[in-house]
């Protein structure tokens, strides 16, 4: 792009190259790259600028490759004749913009004059194996004039690479002729083709590295607001505006100085913490994962005696370089792909007034008078609420006049005009979250709604969040609006109509909007949010009613998840207490929108079709409740006989086998199985039973497909026997299976019925097939007769994996016993890290401390586990002793940490 003002002067004494000639010239770079290294390091930390690290890097290599070819030359003039070929070096990619961390790979072009010789190969040759010997990562392609301009034509990557060459020694008439052909040829080929083709690259680029600036473990180079974004937008003005550096831009009016002098301080910064991670690593490191995160912080000056505090000042500080950055690019990126039109300067003179100094041109807002904002405050809001009416966006210099007049409005907030205007966005039909995310950028909404504004690049490590605080808060607010916009009709056709049931929206709206503003100060963040979230609802003038509303919805974000993948749906009671929680319809509505919106701004992935299913299910149960019109949970008696007679009923018109069977299945099977059991169900349970039966005992299986909700239901029927739920879970831990849920019913014969929801898809991402089934049936069997360890079993699936090679902050085990949450069982809840044979870990302790388990409900959000247990003692009793309770939770708790052990030692 350009070569760095800051001085690049090294230290000579250490640093000179000897004469070529005593040794190879491979040693002789090797040596010489080692010292630069290590006098590089000890500037940098000393506290060397980002900018002054890259160009004294810049300046050793460029020494390096000046003196290999000088070397290389003269030993093939001391062999032949004097070549009458000619040939030039130059530097390409980041290293033609003298942009070179520590690590970085090098590009190199050797051009020569008109066709390839013995002079050109062997000098070109001897830099490049010279290079390679010091460890280098070094790119190179040998052209002449003529085939760049051909290729540049062509390949818009050669394109790319050209517009970033520079001179770095050799025949000085190529450089001249190279120069010539770049200006008039290559920068004025193809120029919409190649604009096109770089905005579809970056856009690939971020849907690979990441889509925002925001990611916690963001990618330095490639990733949204990285230098990958900067060096895009120059290569478009480079074409468009024929600039040679950032600086020229202002010259040529395409960016105001202000912005160029703030984009290079975040250059700068980037820089420095990218060559932090190279030295670091002692490698090519662009990715800032937490593994670098806290050491990186120390390294540039952020300290404080809760080191998670400075790594999150620090990733604060990452994130406003990134956007700066980010917004710069956009703003150039704009300039070059902008259309000239003959009427333009008609247009701008006319245009389209839609009210009193505002007026529509060529698809933007602009301010007619510059002091419409301070006269009116209010207009800073309103501006908005125009863009979001007519379908326009904010002109340059409408953006400005708003950031300029922002501190106007924290005195007019509560101004019945303000008020007004805000509630208007909130209640738009569309561009919703458009216009929110554009008045956050310009400093806004930080104004309107302080309690979001303090959101603002906060870091919250909890191993769910993908993104920073308020990104992923805006990420729900999006998500809300599509599903309001019916992009989702088709895949959630329920929660479709849920949301287009919605009474008043804007209270969603802003709710989603408040739901995190407790974070940052310690636990407890919802109920801190609910009381923030009423403070800024009556500030927006909405009734006490209303304020009620968001603070219980604020308050209660979390429960609906927590209910639905932790708790027991078919207890009425569960169903119950939670319709109480929420208290109307109308709430429950709001809250069904706002957890799905939740769990898809997460990160990828975490919204599939068994939390669907979940969720969906939680709130039709609840509807039910409220359509009852009482919240008195049925005689118990009473509902299992309804649903027996319902279930004989439904088998009436069967074989009398079937018939046989089920009056039989009626008797003897616990309660919790027909609380649970539908039709199909319990029909395909018989068909297991009297195959389990007709098999002389042993072990009866079968696998039945659920695709569009993509888990499979793994049946087990066997003879009861202790240990056994850890047994199935073992061997489906050795198979890499995700469990997601597991009902365990014993009859009154010590028959047991033991059915798995299985996700389809393995960690791996490939799907499980019927093979593989058959695999986990006949392992299961041999289990079960003893002729395979099922602890040996899991020891052995124990291997390096993605979580296991990755590194990750590890996840504190937490194991507690809630008694409250079910009449008939203790709730037995772990939290703890991803790991092979978890699952079996846990269920084998409770095998041994003499537990029986129930049911189960597993959850697993990217790393982290959330498993819950209905457990019984031995005799059927709940576990109430606390002496009993301490046992069990340290026996559960001590058998994760030995596992975590064994795989330690497994990996080493």
């Amino acid at each position: 792009m350009e070569l760095s003002s800051v001085t690049a002067e090294l230290p000579r004494t250490d640093l000179e190259l000897p004469p070529a000639g005593g040794q190879s010239l491979g040693a002789v770079a090797k040596a010489y790259l080692l010292r630069a290294r290590e006098a590089l390091r000890e500037r940098h930390f000393a506290g060397a600028s980002g900018a002054e690290i890259v160009a004294a890097y810049t300046e050793v290599i460029d020494r390096l490759i000046r003196y290999l070819f000088d070397a290389a030359v003269a030993e093939f003039e001391s062999r032949n004749a004097r070549p009458s070929q000619k040939l030039a070096v130059f530097a390409q990619g980041g290293y033609g913009r003298a942009e070179l961390s520590p690590f970085s790979d090098i590009d190199l072009l050797f051009l020569y004059s008109w066709k390839v010789s013995p002079f050109v190969e062997t000098v070109a040759e001897k830099i490049l194996y010279s290079l390679w010997d010091t460890g280098l990562e070094v790119g190179h392609a040998v052209r002449n004039v003529p085939e760049c301009v051909r290729l540049a034509a062509s390949d818009f990557k050669v394109k790319t690479a050209l517009l970033d060459a520079r001179f770095l020694c050799g025949e000085e008439m190529l450089r001249k002729e190279f120069d010539k052909a770049i200006e008039e040829s290559v920068l004025r080929q193809n120029a919409g083709r190649f604009f096109r083709e770089k905005l579809a690259e970056s856009a690939e680029r971020h849907r690979h590295y990441g889509d925002s600036v925001y990611l916690l473990e963001p990618h330095l180079k490639e990733g949204a607001g990285g230098l990958r974004d900067l060096h895009t937008a120059f290569w478009m003005a480079r074409v468009k505006f024929k600039v040679r550096t950032l600086r020229e831009m202002v010259q040529k009016g395409v960016v105001p100085e202000r912005d160029l002098a703030t984009v290079i301080e975040s250059r700068d910064f980037l820089w420095r913490v990218r060559n932090t991670l190279h030295f670091l690593a002692d490698g090519h490191q662009d990715h800032l994962t937490f593994e670098y995160q806290e050491r990186v912080a120390e390294v540039l000056g952020y300290h404080d005696a809760d080191e998670r505090r400075a790594v999150e000042r620090f990733m604060r500080d990452y994130y406003l370089h990134a956007a700066n950055v980010s917004r710069f690019a956009k703003l150039v990126i704009e300039r070059c792909v902008e259309r000239a039109s003959p009427y333009r300067r008609l247009s701008q003179i006319f245009g389209r007034r839609i009210r009193p100094g505002v007026r529509i041109v060529n698809g933007e807002i602009t301010i007619e008078d510059p002091n419409l904002l301070k006269a009116q405050p209010v207009n800073v809001v309103s501006i908005f609420l125009d863009a979001q009416r007519h379908g326009a966006s904010l002109g340059a210099r409408a953006r400005q006049l708003v950031r300029d007049s922002v501190p106007l409005l924290g005195a007019e907030r509560e101004s019945p005009a303000v008020v007004r205007a805000f509630r208007e966005i909130l209640r738009g039909r569309a561009r919703v979250c458009e216009s929110l995310r554009e008045m956050y950028e310009l400093e806004v909404l930080d104004q309107l709604l302080p309690e979001f504004g303090q959101l603002r690049c906060m870091v919250i490590r909890d191993f769910y969040h993908i993104y920073t605080v308020d990104e992923h808060t805006l990420r729900a607010v999006a998500e809300l609006e599509s599903l309001a916009a019916g992009a989702h009709r088709r895949d959630l056709p329920l929660l479709t109509q849920v949301m287009h049931e919605v009474e008043r929206p804007e209270i969603v709206y802003l709710s989603m909007l408040l739901h995190d503003v407790g974070k940052g100060h310690g636990h407890g963040h919802s109920d801190r949010g609910a009381r923030l979230a009423a403070e800024a609802a009556r500030r927006f003038a909405f009734h006490e009613d209303d304020v009620a509303e968001i603070e219980r919805l604020v308050r209660h974000h979390l429960l609906m998840s927590h209910v639905a993948q932790h708790r027991d749906l078919d207890d009425e009671r569960v169903v119950i207490d939670f319709a109480k929680t929420l208290g109307t319809v109308e709430t429950l509505k709001k809250l069904t929108v706002m957890t799905f919106a939740d769990m898809r701004a997460v990160a990828p992935n975490v919204w599939n079709n068994w939390r669907q299913h979940l969720l969906e299910e939680l709130y039709l149960r609840t509807l039910e409740v409220f359509e009852k019109g009482d919240f008195v949970e049925e005689d118990r008696a009473a509902r299992l006989e309804r649903r027996k007679e319902r279930l004989r009923q439904a088998l009436a018109s069967r074989e009398a086998w079937v018939r046989d069977l089920a009056e039989e299945m009626l008797r003897t099977l616990p309660p919790s199985y027909f609380f649970s059991a539908n039709e199909e169900g319990f029909a395909h349970h018989l068909e297991v039973v009297r195959q389990y039966r007709e098999a002389g005992g042993g072990l009866a299986t079968s696998v039945r497909h659920f695709p569009d909700r993509e888990f499979s239901e793994f049946t087990v029927c066997t003879q009861d026997r202790p240990g056994l739920f850890s047994m199935i879970a073992g061997v489906l831990a050795a198979y890499r299976m995700n469990i997601l849920a597991a009902q365990i019913t014993t009859g009154d014969d010590g028959t047991v019925l033991d059915v798995f929801r299985v996700s389809h898809a393995e960690p791996s991402g490939r799907v499980l097939d019927d093979s593989r089934w058959e695999t986990v049936r006949s392992t299961l069997d041999a289990v079960l007769r003893g002729e395979v360890s099922v602890e040996s079993l899991v020891a052995e699936t124990r291997r390096p994996s993605i979580l296991t090679r990755k590194f990750v902050p590890r996840i504190p085990t937490s194991v507690t016993i809630d008694n409250q949450g079910s009449d008939h069982h203790s709730l037995l809840e772990v939290s703890t890290q991803d790991d092979v044979g978890v699952l079996f870990a846990i269920t084998y302790a409770l095998h041994r401390l003499g537990c029986t388990i129930h049911l189960a409900r597993i959850s697993t959000v990217l790393r982290h586990v959330y498993d819950v247990f209905y457990v019984n003692g031995s005799s059927g009793e709940k576990l109430t002793d606390p002496e009993w309770i301490a046992r069990v939770c340290d026996g559960v708790r001590g058998a994760l940490e030995e596992n975590a052990r064994q795989r330690d030692a497994a990996n080493a």
